[in-house]
């Protein structure tokens, strides 16, 4: 048991949150706020061939303001599509742009992106500048690069986009596949991902060789900074436990919190400042419930939603408050998750 779980504080009573409207038929997955708080991405997963939607809706005080807004990629017939289309993958640029992969049915997945209030999305990247699927794109902290994954070599090599040069480096290359690049706060460092003999191994690029950072049996996993510190998924303990874990220091982990409800592409969900890590349960009988948890284990707070397989959660703190975004169903049996939004600034104090 680990401190934090020690010191959980239970919320009285059930937590009442705001529903965002959906139209489409999917389940709401992957929520990313943008640094203000003002809007919300998120996708809209129909599985089964059905493909990927993304939506933005705006945030006023905890409640959308308007219908979420889809995303139309360049090739796609229209807003009104409901094929086999694929984009997903929301980050957002400090200045509320926002950037995200995406094809049409049968197309190269590329980057694109997206001012609210603009017009339909426009490609990010050319093929000139480089080639090949593109994906897990990652924004620096200053909005001046975009670090991203292609498969131009025939591997997945990491990339990076300087905004001011409009120039593309290779900045990880490998006969592995890299993946999930997140970018630290010096705006240079880039945690990632990289396949190892059926696993997968964490790695830090900062300008020069990439160094290790953390391995070990089965993931470990789309990494996130907090500090100096890379907080990441892990399936060391087997394939059905999931944890979250925090290295401080090279080859050396400690783990956050055990069996948490892994997300379907996501990060560990992070506060705005680093210090917080939201996640649900894989215990069925937790699955209502969002735990906060300091990164440093002194102190978790328990979130009870009163819906059911709670997750997908995502924090920002803007305007001296407070948000969690997550998804849900509302009753055991239902057709789809939902996307809530709930203030947690008094949690998190």
């Amino acid at each position: 048991m680990t401190l934090g779980l020690l010191f959980a504080l239970a919320i009285g009573g059930t937590a009442q949150s705001a529903e965002i409207p959906i139209s489409g038929q999917g389940h709401a997955y992957n929520p990313a706020w943008s640094a203000d708080g003002q809007w919300l991405a998120f996708e809209l997963n129909r599985f089964e061939g059905g493909g990927v939607d993304l939506y933005v809706v705006k945030i006023q005080n905890g409640n959308p303001v308007g219908s979420p807004v889809k995303m139309v990629v360049p090739g796609a017939s229209s807003q009104f599509s409901t094929g086999s289309s694929y984009v997903a993958g929301p980050v957002w640029h400090p200045t509320n742009l926002l950037i995200f992969e995406g094809s049409s049915s049968g197309g190269v997945n590329r980057l694109f992106y997206w001012k609210p209030g603009g017009q339909n999305p426009g490609p990010l990247l050319t093929l000139q500048q480089v080639a090949g699927d593109l994906s897990w794109p990652t924004v620096s902290p200053d909005g001046k690069r975009v670090a991203f994954v292609s498969d131009a070599t025939g591997n997945g090599d990491i990339y990076v986009w300087n905004q001011a040069s409009n120039t593309v480096q290779l900045a990880v290359g490998s006969p592995q596949t890299e993946g999930a690049p997140r970018f630290g706060k010096d705006n240079v460092s880039v945690a990632y991902s990289r396949n190892n003999q059926g696993g997968e191994d964490l790695f830090v690029w900062a300008g020069a060789q990439p160094i290790p950072r953390i391995g070990g049996s089965g993931d470990q996993s789309r990494p996130v900074w907090s500090g100096a510190s890379v907080v990441f998924f892990s399936n060391e303990r087997g394939d059905e436990h999931w944890d979250v874990a925090a290295s401080d220091e090279v080859g050396k982990r400690r783990v956050i919190a055990k069996d948490v409800r892994l997300p379907l592409r996501a990060a560990p969900a992070l506060s705005s400042d680093g210090s917080w890590v939201a996640y649900g349960f894989s215990d069925p009988t937790l699955s209502s419930k969002i735990r906060l948890t300091k990164v440093d284990g002194s102190r978790s707070v328990d979130l009870d939603t009163g819906l059911v397989a709670v997750g997908e959660p995502s924090l920002v703190t803007a305007g001296g408050r407070s948000w969690l975004a997550f998804t849900a169903l509302p009753s055991k049996g239902a057709d789809w998750r939902q996307l809530h939004v709930i203030d947690v600034t008094d949690k998190l104090n």
